[in-house]
Formats: structure tokens, sequence, C-alpha cells
């Protein structure tokens, strides 16, 4: 399902009305949903993204935690 919406049977309809072929109105709605909805992210997109994002929080955070015990090594905090 396209995350943008775009009716196409309304916009053939209009098309024909407008005194253009229904087969040819037909493709030209195909051509305008395919640009419009090409590379629009999807639900599916953004929650890998999301899930990518969450694991990368926690190697940060425990990057952040060796730095700190290594630090405090160093210095003869611990």
């Amino acid at each position: 399902m396209p995350a943008c919406a775009f009716d196409t049977l309304k916009a053939a309809d209009a098309l024909i009305a407008a005194g253009i072929d229904s087969t040819h109105a037909r493709a030209i709605t195909e051509t305008m949903r395919d640009a419009v909805t090409e590379g629009v992210a999807t639900k599916a997109d953004i929650a890998r993204i999301n899930g990518r994002l969450d694991a990368m929080q926690w190697v940060l955070g425990f990057l952040a935690a060796m730095q700190i015990l290594m630090a405090g090594r160093l210095f003869g905090a611990f």
C-alpha cells in the first residue's frame, strides 16, 4: 500500500472527461501514481530505521560507559 494517497480512478475519470482515451488515461494515471509514490518511506521502512537507532543507542551508551571506566582507571579514580 502506497504511503501517499492518490485516487487513480478519480484522476483517470477526470482525464476521460477531458476527452482523453480511457486506455491513455489509465496509463497516464498509473505513471502519475508511480511518480508520486516513488521513494516515499513506508511504515515498515520507518520501523526498521527506529530499530537500528535503538540498537545504536545501546552501543553508544556501552561505549561511553567503557570510556568513563577507562578514564577512571587511567587517572586512578577506580
